[in-house]
């Protein structure tokens, strides 16, 4: 009985242990990250933070680079010395480019913020949302506020929608040329018979 309270008790402090480490997340636009850092910095309490970049094929364009950026160095302005920052990517490349790092040393934060313009780190098979969150709570830090910043990407939904828009085009220009030449033309396993094609039939059918 004496034992089986004891594992009882155990369970419970684990539990309550597994409670308390919670990472928080916040989800934000890229081009809103300096206004994010301005309103909700400085913090009383310590910070561990992971940015989560997502990364399209094509990388980051230009402008978003800027946001990220001008953001992160305002976040480490405003950060305490103490507070920590580790920065991911998710999407096209998965993985942790910046272990945890105190924002004092903010020229090894921003050394490392630029490897993500030129570091192919692509790996489909992973998942870079799955590793930030198994990271930060790795590193989970006793009375911190522990968080995932995840710093979406307009661009990487302006190029998915760009893509559907210019497939979209092809397909509707194929069919057309289809109908133009009067031939039969499959369309997701069914076949579209243009009128065209079938009228010399319908017009045997009206003299009969």
């Amino acid at each position: 009985m004496k034992i089986h309270v004891i594992f009882t008790i155990l369970v419970l402090m684990v539990a309550q242990v597994k409670a308390q480490q919670e990472v928080s997340t916040t989800v934000i636009k890229l081009k809103d990250l300096i206004t994010h850092a301005a309103d909700v910095y400085p913090n009383e309490e310590p910070q561990q933070i992971y940015l989560l970049v997502e990364v399209g094929t094509s990388g980051i364009d230009t402008d978003n680079r800027f946001f990220l950026e001008q953001g992160v160095q305002l976040l480490l302005k405003r950060l305490q010395p103490e507070d920590k920052i580790a920065i991911g990517t998710y999407g096209a490349s998965n993985g942790t480019v910046l272990a945890y790092t105190e924002a004092s040393n903010a020229l090894q934060v921003m050394k490392e913020l630029y490897t993500l313009y030129t570091t192919d780190t692509q790996d489909q098979e992973k998942d870079g949302i799955d590793i930030a969150y198994q990271f930060a709570k790795g590193y989970y830090v006793e009375g911190s506020e522990n968080k995932v910043i995840m710093l979406r990407n307009d661009q990487v939904e302006a190029n998915v929608v760009a893509t559907a828009s210019i497939k979209e085009k092809k397909n509707k220009k194929t069919r057309e040329e289809h109908q133009e030449a009067g031939k039969s033309y499959k369309l997701g396993g069914a076949i579209a018979i243009t009128a065209l094609s079938i009228l010399p039939e319908i017009l045997e059918v009206i003299k009969d």
